[in-house]
């Protein structure tokens, strides 16, 4: 493929850049010094074991969560496990007791992923979502027995659709050798890339995850726990705009919870100050004890990251965030606690929340006037209830994806 010896020609000129960035982005240097150091330990143990090495793969994250499923579920006496992830920020979230050993990512250039290939030697390569690496797939073509995608995504606008790119992408999703995806229509879209004989619509692991999340609540908010909330999760800049407008005209007294999608200092500051200007009493999650006055408080503030798929057990309605913006966040973690859902209108992008529209499971808003609506449902409990059923129904049916999905692969 043309574009890929061009890719594969450009590396020097990649790797200069990446070096040169490191000196300013703090997370590239981190992986850049932390690389090899991992790899040496981890090629130490892999030469050690007899067993099959499954190498996994996650970006950040978000795509993290969707593996801890399957981790949960290998038999560890026939297999060696192996987690690469690119973004530092989800090293404190690794399950290390459900590994074998762990390393950064090796960035694409051809000569460090055909070493990281060689010397780990895995028989199978699973990638989750979308973090897709044109030398990753090439090289573990010629090193793995598969390559596997699971939870593989699609939005309708996606850049892998474009001309000259699609072609591209053509042939580097040719090197898979099975892909996961979540449901019929996303089928349709991955259709575009690669062939339909190759693509197994089995459903979405991160479900598997919220589930366990739902059986093994780690966080408590005393504050809520009798009464019905509204939450705001995932909420960026454009979300605050459309969210103050609305609360202007509020006639309901729930109380509120706000988690920034990204808790920046910044942000949470604006947050307190809107609250402020509507005679709204607040507090930081980070600063609750049971010193504090809850009765005088109406909202509280998440301000550290890993708390926002436990705390959708705290609400009755919730807002997803993003959606007036990139795209809207992550829609299950509230269905499987049975909130009501509403959501900007740019949601296209995630295929449980174009299902859960479609199923009139959830409500996309366009502006402030119709999230005051939804919000006024919070003291309609005929409502509330009739959602948290049928959220039920339709979450049972979506059970147990994780599983199906090894037992494919292996």
């Amino acid at each position: 493929m043309i574009v890929h010896l061009v890719y594969i020609l450009l590396s020097p000129i990649l790797w200069l850049s990446v070096y040169i960035a490191s000196f300013f982005n703090k997370k590239i240097r981190l992986r850049m010094n932390s690389y090899e150091v991992l790899l040496k330990d981890s090629i130490i143990k892999a030469k050690q074991t007899n067993k099959e090495i499954l190498v996994f793969h996650a970006a950040s994250n978000g795509e993290l969560e969707q593996i801890k499923p399957i981790f949960r579920l290998i038999d560890r006496k026939k297999y060696f496990v192996m987690l690469t992830i690119a973004s530092p920020s989800s090293y404190n979230h690794i399950p290390f007791n459900q590994l074998d050993t762990f390393s950064y990512q090796a960035f694409d250039f051809p000569w460090t992923v055909y070493n990281f290939f060689k010397k780990i030697k895995p028989h199978k390569y699973i990638i989750t979502r979308h973090d897709i690496w044109p030398n990753h797939l090439f090289f573990s073509k010629w090193f793995c027995k598969g390559a596997y995608l699971i939870n593989a995504n699609l939005p309708e606008n996606s850049k892998r659709l474009f001309p000259v790119i699609k072609s591209f992408y053509k042939y580097i999703f040719s090197f898979f050798t099975c892909i996961y995806t979540v449901s019929e229509s996303m089928k349709t879209k991955l259709t575009n890339i690669i062939d339909d004989d190759k693509i197994n619509v089995i459903g979405d692991t991160r479900l598997d995850q919220i589930e366990y999340r739902y059986e093994n609540k780690k966080i408590k908010l005393s504050i809520f726990e009798n009464s019905t909330n509204i939450l705001f999760g995932s909420i960026d800049e454009y979300d605050i705009k459309v969210i103050f407008e609305s609360l202007k005209n509020r006639t309901y007294h729930s109380k509120l919870i706000f988690v920034p999608h990204e808790p920046s200092e910044k942000l949470i500051l604006y947050i307190e100050k809107k609250l402020k200007e509507l005679s709204l009493d607040s507090i930081r999650f980070s600063n609750m004890s049971n010193d504090v006055n809850q009765d005088n408080l109406d909202a509280v503030i998440i301000d550290k990251v890993g708390i926002l798929a436990d705390a959708y057990q705290f609400s009755s309605i919730s807002y997803i965030g993003c959606g007036f913006g990139k795209g809207v966040h992550n829609v299950m973690e509230p269905a499987i606690y049975g909130n009501l859902i509403c959501f900007g209108p740019n949601y296209q992008i995630l295929d449980e929340a174009i299902e859960l529209v479609n199923q009139k499971l959830a409500m996309p808003i366009h502006n402030s006037n119709e999230l005051t609506d939804i919000l006024d449902l919070i003291s309609n409990q005929k409502i509330l209830e009739q959602y948290k059923n049928n959220l039920k129904k339709f979450i049972g049916t979506k059970q147990n994806i994780a599983g199906k999905i090894l037992r494919d692969i292996l």
